[in-house]
């Protein structure tokens, strides 16, 4: 495996220059590009970035492998003192690379919320349960609450989410100050066993007639 100034020197050899001639473009002295070609010293980044132009190279073909989305996010995260060499040049060189990267990263991520949404309609039933009743949006809103809470129950999570904003506001607020009060919570209790089964119920009467219908 070729080191970076290895690299560097078959570069300028298949570019047809010698030493002087690339000492000469980049206004340094040939022994610069001896240390760098043996490895003695490493050109920072911007003189690498012109010894790279001179060549008609990107930079990026200088390192061992090819670095991923991954690979790029957990570099920036480091220290610069922690990164090597090549890390640095990974990271400063691969912003066109890192947009196709990303793009990949995002449809990645895209179809994974894909997937995982499908595994939700099918584990809860929730397109036989309710229809066409729920929109992409709303779909996305039940199975965040379902996640977040534990799986609770998908048809209270659904009535929840069928109300209007407003009405949303207002049965927040009734619980609020129903809750407020801890004379109001085996009243509160007994009062949502009896929301309870009327949802359920109007649920099965919806879910009825859109069979029917």
């Amino acid at each position: 495996m070729k080191t970076i100034g290895e690299k560097l020197k078959d570069a300028r050899m298949n570019a047809g220059l010698k030493q002087s001639d690339v000492a000469e473009k980049l206004d340094c002295a040939p022994t610069s590009l001896t240390n760098w070609e043996k490895d003695k010293v490493q050109p920072s980044l911007d003189v690498l970035s012109k010894l790279c132009e001179v060549y008609g190279i990107s930079p990026l073909s200088l390192l061992d492998r090819e670095y991923e989305y991954a690979d790029i996010v957990a570099i920036s995260g480091k220290p610069v003192s922690d990164r090597t060499y090549e890390e640095q040049i990974a990271l400063n060189f691969s912003e066109p690379v890192l947009v196709r990267l990303m793009a990949v990263e995002a449809q990645r991520q895209e179809t994974k919320r894909i997937e995982e949404t499908a595994a939700f309609l099918k584990d809860t039933d929730l397109l036989t349960r309710f229809g066409g009743m729920l929109n992409k949006a709303e779909i996305e809103a039940v199975k965040a609450d379902y996640d977040a809470s534990g799986a609770a129950d998908a048809d209270i999570l659904f009535a929840f989410h069928a109300l209007t904003a407003d009405n949303k506001a207002a049965f927040l607020s009734m619980l609020s100050g129903m809750l407020a009060d801890s004379d109001n919570l085996q009243a509160f209790n007994d009062k949502m066993d009896a929301a309870k089964a009327f949802t359920l119920d109007r649920l099965a009467k919806q879910r009825k007639e859109i069979k029917e219908g």
